[in-house]
C-alpha cells in the first residue's frame, strides 16, 4: 500500500473512535427521551421527565415546588410494558452495544492495516465487515427506538402512580440527544465505508500498475538508453 492509501485507512481509525464514544455516551447518558409533563386541571402544575436504556430523572412541580424521582427503566419495563415495550427496548440496547464493539474491532484493524509492516489483505476484509456490522447494528438500534418513541413513548412516559394522580405527558415527548448520538454514530460508519472503498480502488489501480506489462514504447527507449 502507498503512504497515501495507507492515510486513508487510517482516518478510519479517529472515525471508529468516535463512534464508539458516540455509542458509549448513548448507553451511559439518560436523554434517549425527554418530555415535559402537566396535570388535568391545573394550570401551575409542570413536569419533565428525562431517561435512557437504563435510568433517568422525573421532575414534578405541583405549584409547591420541584421534586425530584429516579427512574428505573427496567423497572417500568417489568411492571407496566404499556409504557415501553421489552422487545424495541431490546434491540435499542443490543444494536448500541453491539455497534460499539464493532467499531473498536474496526479502530484496531485500521490501525494494522494502515501499518507500513502489515501486508495481510484479510485485514481490509475484517475493516469492511466489522463497518458493516456497526452500521446494521445502529441502524437497528436506530429503527427500535424511534418505533418505541411513535408506537408508545410519543404518547406516556409516565407511570401509573403518577397518571393517577392525574398527570399526563401526551403530545409533550420528544427524542433526546443520547437517541441523536447513533444517529451521528451511522452517520460516520457510512464515511469510514466510503473511505475503505475509495482506499481499495486506490490499493487495485496500484497493483495493477505494477503487474502491467512494459509497452512498446517503454522497451524502445530502454534499448535507445542502453
Amino acid at each position: 500500500m502507498s503512504l497515501k492509501t495507507r492515510g486513508i485507512v487510517f482516518a478510519t481509525f479517529f472515525g471508529s473512535c468516535l463512534v464508539v464514544g458516540l455509542l458509549v455516551a448513548a448507553l451511559t447518558t439518560d436523554n434517549w427521551v425527554e418530555s415535559g409533563a402537566k396535570r388535568i386541571n391545573s394550570t401551575e402544575a409542570q413536569g419533565r421527565i428525562h431517561f435512557g436504556l437504563f435510568s433517568g430523572q422525573k421532575h414534578l412541580n405541583v405549584a409547591y415546588g420541584w421534586r425530584q424521582h429516579e427512574v428505573n427503566v427496567l423497572a417500568i419495563i417489568r411492571d407496566e410494558p404499556d409504557v415501553i415495550s421489552y422487545w424495541l427496548w431490546l434491540g435499542t440496547a443490543i444494536g448500541t452495544g453491539l455497534g460499539a464493539l464493532s467499531g473498536a474491532v474496526s479502530a484496531v484493524a485500521s490501525v494494522l492495516k494502515s501499518s507500513s509492516a502489515s501486508k495481510k489483505t484479510g485485514t481490509m476484509v475484517v475493516l469492511f465487515v466489522s463497518n458493516f456490522i456497526s452500521g446494521l447494528s445502529q441502524t437497528l438500534s436506530f429503527v427500535c427506538w424511534l418505533l418505541q418513541f411513535i408506537q408508545y413513548l410519543k404518547h406516556n412516559v409516565l407511570v401509573a402512580e403518577d397518571r393517577q394522580l392525574h398527570w399526563y405527558s401526551t403530545g409533550l415527548a420528544s427524542l433526546g440527544t443520547s437517541f441523536y448520538f447513533v444517529v451521528a454514530g451511522l452517520i460516520v460508519v457510512i464515511v469510514n465505508i466510503i473511505l475503505l472503498i475509495v482506499a481499495t480502488t486506490m490499493e487495485k489501480r496500484e497493483r495493477s500498475r505494477m503487474l502491467d506489462p512494459p509497452t512498446d514504447e517503454k522497451m524502445q527507449g530502454a534499448i535507445m538508453l542502453y
